[in-house]
């Protein structure tokens, strides 16, 4: 469940063993926090619920439970790519950190596959192999890194109507 306001969110995901994960999520400088003890959970409470003051009853619920994690939203730059480095590579998030609006993710087992692949293939090869490799996942996570980082800047925006009536139409090319 997602619920949208000016320039914040909130999302509520269920979790294994009958849990669920609720995000806050709002636009604030890195800082934004300095004032508040980060541990004392009924201060973050407070603080989570002054910021959505005005949403509905049931909604501030989701806040009012629960223990707070300070989380920020770090992301690579969508163009993000590195110089390519025998015998090294990046994979996941190390390699194409985007936000977590779920695109992007590979099929299950398809790192094992890769490795796989990877051991095919002669020792004096490897190095083409992952610098081909790398130049693949460059071109799926740079679509997908403009997919969610356009999603990210309107779901997160001063008009989340708007980008609620566009997100159905964002497709990967």
């Amino acid at each position: 469940m997602a619920v949208y306001g000016v320039n914040r969110a909130l999302v509520a995901q269920r979790d294994s063993g009958g849990h669920v994960k609720v995000y806050a999520q709002f636009r604030a400088p890195l800082d934004w926090h300095t004032n508040l003890d980060l541990a004392d959970v009924e201060a973050v409470r407070s603080s989570m619920l002054s910021l959505f003051d005005g949403w509905a009853a049931h909604v501030l619920e989701l806040l009012r439970h629960g223990a707070a994690v300070h989380r920020p939203l770090y992301i690579l730059p969508v163009s993000h790519t590195w110089t390519h480095v025998p015998g090294v590579t990046l994979l996941g998030d190390a390699a194409h950190l985007m936000p977590p609006l779920g695109g992007g993710r590979e099929p299950r087992n398809a790192g094992r596959r890769r490795t796989r692949r990877v051991h095919r293939h002669r020792p004096e090869d490897l190095d083409d192999v992952v610098r081909a490799f790398e130049e693949r996942m460059w071109a799926r996570a740079g679509r997908w890194a403009k997919i969610t980082t356009a999603g990210l800047e309107r779901l997160v925006s001063p008009d989340p109507a708007e980008a609620l009536a566009l997100f159905d139409q964002v497709q990967p090319s």
